[in-house]
């Protein structure tokens, strides 16, 4: 499997990609600046090697880039190249329906049972979700609860990690669709305490191709 890290200010992202070039995960890790697994990271990304990585999946990283410092729709969702072979034909059409849902608006889990022709199946739909292994590209962040949050990565309390990044990520689309002050075009700040010193942006550090990793693999999130 291929890796490439993205650090950006919600958190650490890591995309990866299989031996024919197809998007398999997106991993987010919440790590503290200054924290023993932070610093892990920096090095590996600092130890990266330059090398061939599939063009769709490097146009993906910088909007992705765009969409955690703009609140930018990340844009259409490259189905073409993401490896589905261990989905389920309900994760699909969940994976399906839920891509449909506008950025900057939520959806309730109800809503997408009835998307998918099966209306009272809103726990399977939840599970299907827990499962989504390409979240804010596939927005599972958008579907809550009728009366609350709801779940994200396999989290549900209010004060976990994912969760604050799933209410940040609302407010992160919300605030593009509806800015207080449009001319400031910047992102809600992630609500914990963070570091100067990320590595340079992709669009900075790139040159027709990214950064592949050969530290070991991290383990997955959710």
């Amino acid at each position: 499997m291929n890796h490439l890290q993205l650090q950006v200010s919600a958190g650490i992202f890591a995309v990866t990609w299989n031996s024919q070039g197809l998007l398999t995960r997106i991993d987010w890790y919440d790590n503290p600046p200054g924290s023993a697994a932070a610093s892990s990271l920096s090095s590996s990304w600092s130890a990266l090697s330059r090398v061939g990585v599939p063009l769709v999946l490097c146009e993906l990283l910088v909007r992705f880039q765009s969409y955690f410092e703009n609140g930018t729709p990340v844009g259409d969702i490259p189905w073409d190249v993401i490896d589905t072979s261990l989905w389920s034909d309900f994760q699909k059409s969940v994976y399906k329906a839920i891509a449909q849902i506008p950025h900057g608006e939520t959806r309730t889990y109800a809503w997408v049972a009835k998307r998918v022709g099966q209306g009272l199946a809103t726990r399977a739909v939840g599970q299907a979700l827990r499962k989504n292994p390409l979240p804010i590209l596939i927005p599972c962040h958008r579907v809550v609860a009728s009366s609350a949050l709801g779940g994200f990565m396999g989290a549900v309390d209010p004060d976990e990690p994912e969760m604050r990044l799933k209410r940040w990520l609302i407010e992160v689309e919300s605030s593009w669709l509806n800015p207080t002050f449009g001319f400031l075009g910047e992102a809600p700040e992630f609500p914990r305490r963070l570091s100067a010193g990320f590595p340079q942006s992709i669009a900075e550090s790139v040159d027709g191709s990214l950064w592949e990793s050969e530290a070991d693999e991290q383990p997955q999130v959710g």
